[in-house]
């Protein structure tokens, strides 16, 4: 799949109060205020991508990953990805330039984990490797009976 119509120019790291949409089950919103300390931030790390909204969730089993949530202008949830290896986040960079660039998100304890400009265009139009199971937001969620359940990409 070609990204040349990605780049770095178009991610903005910002801050809000709540996600535009619906919480996934499973999920909830938690950043911190420092990597090295469990106060709450006043306000969330997001990453707007033109009318597109990035959140960086974690997770009520308190696993160390993300649940990164793409929100259309709308509020409607286009595309979730777990991406393991930190949680409560507490800020988000931008790293590299074009074509090679990334998208660093740190949470507690300064772990982070990145996304490249195909993973951030994989979330906003909800496609998928195909090599990749589908899996959901929460080992107990039921697809069927609950809209917020999601599948995680």
């Amino acid at each position: 799949m070609d990204v040349g119509c990605c780049t770095m120019d178009m991610f903005q790291p910002i801050a809000m109060k709540a996600p535009p949409g619906d919480v996934p089950e499973g999920m909830k919103v938690t950043s911190l205020a420092d990597p090295n300390d469990l106060r709450s931030a006043g306000s969330n790390p997001a990453l707007a991508v033109g009318g597109f909204t990035l959140w960086p969730m974690s997770y009520y089993d308190n696993r160390v990953s993300f649940g990164m949530v793409m929100y259309a202008p709308n509020g409607k949830i286009v595309g979730t990805k777990e991406k393991p290896g930190a949680r409560y986040v507490t800020q988000i960079t931008k790293q590299g330039r074009d074509p090679d660039g990334t998208v660093v998100f740190t949470g507690q304890g300064n772990q982070s984990v990145s996304l490249t400009c195909m993973e951030i265009y994989e979330l906003m139009t909800g496609t998928q490797s195909e090599n990749e199971p589908r899996r959901w937001t929460h080992p107990t969620c039921n697809p069927i009976a609950s809209s917020t359940c999601v599948p995680l990409v």
